[in-house]
């Protein structure tokens, strides 16, 4: 399992997002980078919700499909 201590608290990765091993979902439903330890906030582009990850724009409907479950 992937912890990361981001603000002097724990946070463990629930998700990993295929193709983007910088990025993971964790268990507070909140996206994380893992360079920066910072939180990536939702996005409104347009009508359609989603985040940018490396500087291109996933709808929620995109990242879905790419969304791995950490097993432990």
């Amino acid at each position: 399992m992937v912890e990361v201590v981001v603000k002097s608290r724990v946070i463990k990765a629930k998700w990993l997002i295929d193709g983007q091993p910088d990025f993971f979902i964790a268990e507070n439903k909140k996206m994380y980078r893992l360079k920066t330890q910072r939180e990536i906030k939702l996005t409104l582009n347009g009508y359609t919700k989603g985040y940018y990850l490396n500087r291109k724009f996933f709808s929620l409907h995109q990242l879905r499909p790419l969304l791995r479950k950490i097993d432990v």
